[in-house]
């Protein structure tokens, strides 16, 4: 139970609305891929798409994860940093443009009668 004044819980909730407001332009302005994808995810699994990019960008894991133009947004699923670190590494070798992570859920919510897989299908 939380035991703090109201106040106090309306300040940083508020203070965490503007941190996710932030984090949300800086997708819209310098992640276009990044942007593409949800707003896919969005089209085909519906409104939850939005609530998970919203509760990644609080700090949630497992909810989305975003990498795209040297900008970081989200929560990795649980990965050891070193793991994460690795794939940044291998990301850039191989020279990826950009990775969103989402729950298999949000991929399990493709329109019917489209391949698993990426814009180019399974792989």
């Amino acid at each position: 139970m939380d035991t703090r004044p109201p106040k106090a819980v309306d300040q940083g909730a508020a203070v965490a609305a503007q941190i996710v407001a932030q984090r949300l332009e800086t997708i819209r302005r310098h992640m276009p891929e990044t942007l593409a994808c949800i707003r896919d995810r969005a089209e085909h699994f519906g409104d939850e798409a939005y609530a998970l990019v919203r509760r990644g960008l609080r700090g949630e894991p497992g909810c989305f994860y975003a990498v795209e133009n040297g900008y970081v947004m989200g929560q990795p699923a649980g990965l050891p940093s070193g793991v994460l670190r690795d794939a940044a590494g291998f990301m850039v070798e191989m020279g990826c443009t950009h990775v969103c992570i989402w729950p298999e859920r949000v991929w399990q919510g493709r329109a019917a009668g489209q391949d698993g897989g990426g814009q180019h299908g399974a792989d």
